[in-house]
């Protein structure tokens, strides 16, 4: 029945403003400590990420709901303690009690002029509804690397074994049906195979070694192997005579109507013909059986500037020749660039091969000094005309008839007299000792180093790029780091902090407020239907409550709530007024 008593149980709402306070919190703690825990992880497919998210938004949803409940409940209580104090129009208990269905409520003038903090408590549980649109974009994802170490098989140049001979020179054997592979011992050799010449040619021309076909993307790891480094050292005073005779004997043979009158740079591999006798190769070689040595000698001119400033060029000789060498790399790849680390321990020289009828001989380094002398063998010289009469043609010019232009060797400091000589020869009137931009740009690449230092390093990318090609590699098994690319999450906790705790602070100075109602008032009626018809009683309230002009307010009957209307405004004919 409607007119049944309203009980009013003291404990129940002071029991839920606390539960739900509780709850919310509780829900805060755990959305932290979630998006604490996932800081740093690595993120997993979409539907992973997705999940996390979801979590963060069913928290902060939770949040919002249980803070905003426990409001509700102590403005429910502050409302009645308003009403109990305070004349309010009908109009403003309207937008008092319907304040929590509608934030338009907000804007009554009088509930703002009146009810005061009571206007605070329903605007800050609306705000509360922006909580699951912060708290959950505090976790982000940024890119990454996750490093691992697996046991992985990996290539390394294995030129030093006799087994792979075949890989890096042509030798065909000396008798006739031998089985290859089996009982093909003796050979002869006839040069490189051409993936060697290639290889080393390209090293060549890059000024670097190739790309390394490694079996992972982003990853590093740390091989030992040997393999040949070529060392060029001075020659001795015979070996240096017998160069000099070589270049003058070059220097006199006479090209048309052109005489080499000044050399800066000769390059060329000695051999035996069948005499004994020795003669140059100065020109890449072709494949054909030959008595050459496992040696490049090169012989050029230093400019070295004397007291006065003049510069005067000495000439030098060395001898360049393939030692054994005990390599220690440290390989990596990181999103494309590779980088070779280490250092290498050089062992004996290598000679050239001459196997008997039953020996077996590694003619690998000599295929390797071979393909690497076909880039460095050649002149760089000064020639003049000499017929006179011809004046279509220039009386003196330069020559570069070596594949030494082809590589970044060409900007050598020891080459800088070659460049030098159109100054020394009069070439022009007016002497200019600058370089040009292209000889600047030579040298930068080359980073003014002398070719005994070029060489060598020349002789290790070579080295280095035979891991180019999987034919010239064999697979040993060895600790791999690997990076992979990958997403974690990111956890902002200012962002997450500050909305969590402004809500919890502010929602604990409300519930502050509640307890002292619940203290100084004691617990009041709720919003429920029996509540509100219980207070309303007479016809006088009825005419009050139709007519939304009257001020109403609670007084205590018998120990419950019954509001009774204020005087009615009536203007000069009568009529009740606002």
């Amino acid at each position: 029945m409607l007119t049944q008593k309203r009980r009013i149980h003291r404990w129940k709402s002071p029991l839920l403003i606390a539960t739900f306070f509780s709850i919310g919190f509780a829900m805060i703690l755990a959305h932290c400590v979630l998006y604490a825990k996932l800081s740093g992880r690595i993120v997993g497919d979409s539907a992973s990420q997705e999940e996390k998210i979801r979590f963060g938004t069913a928290f902060a949803f939770l949040t919002q709901i249980c803070l905003s409940s426990s409001i509700w409940a102590i403005y429910t209580q502050w409302f009645w303690r308003i009403v109990k104090k305070t004349e309010l129009t009908v109009a403003a208990l309207n937008a008092a009690f319907g304040v929590d269905t509608s934030a338009l409520s907000l804007l009554n003038p009088e509930m703002i002029r009146k009810v005061r903090i009571g206007s605070a408590m329903p605007f800050f549980a609306w705000t509360l509804l922006l909580l699951p649109f912060f708290t959950p974009a505090t976790l982000c994802i940024y890119p990454s690397t996750d490093e691992v170490q697996v046991i992985a098989a990996i290539p390394y140049p294995d030129i030093a074994s006799s087994n792979m001979n075949h890989k890096f020179a042509y030798s065909p054997p000396q008798r006739r049906g031998t089985i290859q592979f089996l009982d093909d011992k003796s050979g002869t050799f006839i040069g490189p195979r051409t993936i060697l010449s290639t290889l080393s040619a390209a090293t060549a021309s890059l000024g670097d070694f190739l790309p390394i076909d490694l079996p992972f993307k982003n990853s590093a790891y740390s091989v030992t192997f040997f393999a040949p480094i070529i060392k060029c050292e001075d020659a001795n005073s015979t070996d240096a005579k017998r160069m000099d005779d070589f270049l003058q004997e070059e220097m006199a043979t006479k090209l048309s109507t052109n005489n080499e009158i000044n050399s800066a740079y000769y390059g060329f591999v000695p051999t035996y013909n069948d005499t004994g006798h020795v003669f140059v190769a100065s020109k890449p070689r072709q494949q054909t059986p030959s008595r050459a040595t496992n040696q490049l000698w090169i012989t050029f001119l230093l400019p070295i500037p004397d007291e006065n400033g003049k510069r005067i060029k000495n000439r030098h000789y060395q001898i360049c020749q393939p030692h054994n060498a005990s390599y220690g790399l440290t390989i990596s790849r990181q999103h494309g660039y590779q980088n070779v680390s280490g250092s290498y321990d050089i062992l004996d020289a290598v000679p050239y091969p001459d196997d008997g009828p039953n020996d077996v001989s590694d003619m690998s380094y000599t295929a390797f000094i071979w393909a690497i002398s076909d880039q460095l063998v050649g002149r760089l010289a000064w020639s003049a005309r000499s017929n006179q009469s011809d004046t279509r043609l220039a009386e003196q010019f330069g020559i570069i008839d070596t594949p030494l232009r082809n590589t970044n060797l060409l900007g050598s400091l020891d080459l800088d007299a070659f460049y030098e000589f159109d100054e020394d020869y009069t070439l022009y009137a007016n002497e200019n000792r600058s370089l040009s931009d292209q000889r600047l740009q030579d040298k930068a690449k080359a980073r003014n180093r002398t070719l005994d230092v070029l060489i060598e390093e020349l002789s290790f990318n070579t080295t280095v790029s035979l891991m180019h090609n999987s034919l010239l590699t064999l697979k040993t098994s060895s600790l791999v780091h690997l990076t992979n690319d990958v997403n974690r999450y990111a956890y902002r906790r200012y962002g997450h902090f500050v909305p969590y705790a402004l809500a919890n602070l502010l929602t604990l100075v409300i519930l502050i407020v509640g307890i002292y109602s619940y203290v100084k008032d004691g617990v009041m009626p709720d919003r429920k239907v029996q509540d509100i018809l219980s207070a309303v009683k007479g016809a006088e309230i009825a005419q009050a409550v139709r007519s939304r002009k009257r001020s109403v307010t609670a007084v205590v009957v018998g120990g419950e709530f019954v509001l009774r209307a204020g005087p009615a405004r009536v203007d000069s004919g009568g009529k009740e007024r606002d």
